[in-house]
């Protein structure tokens, strides 16, 4: 009998799959690293903006700065 893992090797014991994982250069949080969360970037090593979208979205709403929405991210948070 196939095993999952032998099927799909990303799958853990747990059936739990690995994502492979980018932070936010705004939010110093973790997302998946996928086209859902950031926008496509040829120049950057993975291919992925380092900015999640919805962080984006809103700096580009709000014409700021990528400082000032760090901290108002940090402001939120602590």
């Amino acid at each position: 009998m196939t095993k999952n893992s032998d099927i799909y090797p990303e799958m853990t014991e747990t059936r739990s799959r690995k994502y492979k994982m980018k932070t936010c250069q705004i939010s110093g949080k973790r997302f998946k690293a996928n086209t859902d969360n950031f926008y496509i970037n040829e120049n950057s090593n993975d291919g992925l903006h380092p900015y999640h979208k919805k962080f984006d979205n809103f700096r580009r709403v709000n014409n700021c700065s990528v400082d000032n929405v760090r901290n108002l991210v940090t402001l939120i948070n602590n």
